[in-house]
Formats: structure tokens, sequence, C-alpha cells
């Protein structure tokens, strides 16, 4: 019975390796059509729809090309422009963090100062109060920038400087 599956599988593995195609080519197909230089005039005189002026074709690329580089040119003015407002931004706010930081630090000695008054201490306490309302303000308008530029259809990337 061995024998009887092997000599089976062995006359089908033949027969599949005899069917296939040589090269790539197709059994079906055995005269395929051959366009001469005729057929292409032919094709290329006879239609209404005809190739355009090769001027015309030159000269749609020329508005085309230029109309890609003045659509570049004013994405990266605009790129720029985001990006500037956005360093002003973030800027403010990491010199309220540096502003905020420095007076937590003279709030700490002077509390740890036995000398310093409460008049002094509560001052401290204004001036870190009014330093944290800033830095406030500074992140509200970071967030307003990136509503407006996001109405405005800038890309995320242009707010933090990235081509």
């Amino acid at each position: 019975m061995n024998n009887r599956a092997f000599l089976l599988l062995s006359v089908f593995f033949v027969s599949a390796i005899l069917s296939t195609p040589v090269n790539g080519a197709d059994p079906l197909q055995e005269n395929p059509r051959v366009f001469t230089n005729e057929d292409i005039e032919r094709y290329h005189t006879s239609s209404g729809a005809g190739a355009a002026d090769p001027g015309a074709l030159r000269q749609e690329d020329r508005d085309r090309d230029r109309t890609y580089r003045e659509n570049s040119l004013l994405e990266e003015h605009e790129m720029e422009y985001w990006c500037k407002k956005a360093s002003t931004c973030n800027r403010r706010i990491e010199r309220e963090k540096e502003a905020i930081k420095e007076i937590q630090d003279e709030i700490l000695d002077a509390k740890t100062n036995v000398r310093s008054s409460r008049k002094k201490n509560s001052a401290l306490e204004k001036k870190l109060e009014s330093a944290k309302k800033r830095l406030r303000k500074a992140e509200a308008d970071l967030n307003d920038l990136e509503d407006e530029a996001h109405r405005k259809g800038a890309k995320p990337g242009w707010l933090r400087c990235q081509i």
C-alpha cells in the first residue's frame, strides 16, 4: 500500500511539473499581439482626444511648479509665524517658572533665618502668588494660541518648531 501511495504521489508530482508554463509563457496565448509604429500613429491621430500641444503641457507644468513653490513659501512663512508666537509663550512660561523657583528659595531662606520678620515673609508669599498668577496667565495664553492655530489650520509641529 505504501508503494501504491508513493507511485500515485510521484505521478501527481511529475504531471504537475510538466503542466506548468516554461519561463512564464502563457499556454493560452501563444501568439501575443505586437503593435507597430503604424498602429501607434493611427491611434494617435484618429482620435479627437489626441495629445495636447507640448508647449501647453510645459506651460501647465511650469504653472504647477510655480504654484507649488508659492504654496511651499507661504507654508514656510506661516510655520515661522506660529513657531515665533509659540516660542514667545514658552519663554514666558519658563521665565515665570524660574521666578517661582527663586521666590520659593527666598521663602525657604527666610523661614530658616531667625531674624526674618513676618512682614517680609508675607511680602514674599504675595510675590509668590503673583508669580503663580502670571504663570497661569502665560499657560492660558499658550493654550489660546494652540486653539487659534488649530482653528486656522496650522500643523501641530509648527507650534513645537518642528519641520
